[in-house]
């Protein structure tokens, strides 16, 4: 499953500013995102972050309950991720993840209608959970299906060369 940055944060039990340097270091999965600024944004392998966790805890299970390094102090956010990632309908691999950038430019959309499509039912995509666990997410950081997002965009050809199409054409030259 891919995951946003602080959902793989928590599935690891870090602060949510070290997935990004476990990347840079080849230590987990995932990689960089398009997005509309010149922000850096990441996706990660949910399964890259549990077996990392897992060996962390390997490791303070061999050396008797401490670990060679500083303790994860943020193990306590990993429990209720794990609950709010079980409780997802919509489950994304990490192959098929693409940015709400990346999904608009291939629905020739712009940036802002990506996740209106996805509440519709029109393409699939999630909401990533936010560090702020009593929120429940941010409202801008979403992972999308290009799967899904490539069925719609032959969907509106089909629709848009009949003269079919009911409101503004794509621009899909």
């Amino acid at each position: 499953m891919a995951l946003g940055p602080h959902e793989a944060a928590a599935i690891m039990g870090v602060h949510h500013t070290i997935p990004q340097r476990m990347l840079d270091r080849g230590w987990i999965v995932g990689r960089d995102v398009k997005t509309a600024g010149n922000r850096r944004y990441c996706i990660f392998d949910g399964r890259s972050c549990e077996a990392n966790y897992e060996e962390y805890d390997a490791r303070v299970v061999a050396r008797g309950g401490t670990n060679d390094r500083r303790p994860r102090a943020w193990i306590r956010h990993r429990e209720p991720m794990i609950d709010k990632l079980a409780a997802e309908e919509t489950r994304i691999s990490f192959e098929d993840a693409i940015s709400a950038q990346e999904a608009a430019d291939i629905l020739h959309v712009h940036p802002s209608f990506v996740p209106r499509l996805a509440n519709a039912g029109e393409i699939v995509g999630r909401l990533c959970h936010g560090r702020d666990q009593k929120i429940g997410g941010s409202r801008r950081l979403w992972i999308f299906s290009r799967k899904s997002c490539l069925e719609n965009l032959a969907k509106a050809r089909a629709i848009q060369s009949k003269d079919g199409k009911v409101g503004r054409p794509r621009d899909l030259s």
